[in-house]
């Protein structure tokens, strides 16, 4: 299974929005309002819109 493309990245198990943020030079509320979430709802298997 391919974990991240350019545009998307599916969480693991291990993530944190602080994790995911810095592995793209993302800002961690741009990550969050682009997707629509909130941390809490952050979850293994769940597609994230990265760019």
């Amino acid at each position: 299974m391919k974990v991240y493309s350019s545009d998307i990245y599916f969480v693991k198990e291990e993530d944190t929005l602080s994790s995911i943020s810095a592995k793209f030079n993302i800002n961690e509320t741009a990550l969050l309002i682009k997707n629509n979430i909130t941390p809490k709802m952050l979850s293994e298997g769940m597609i994230l819109k990265i760019k």
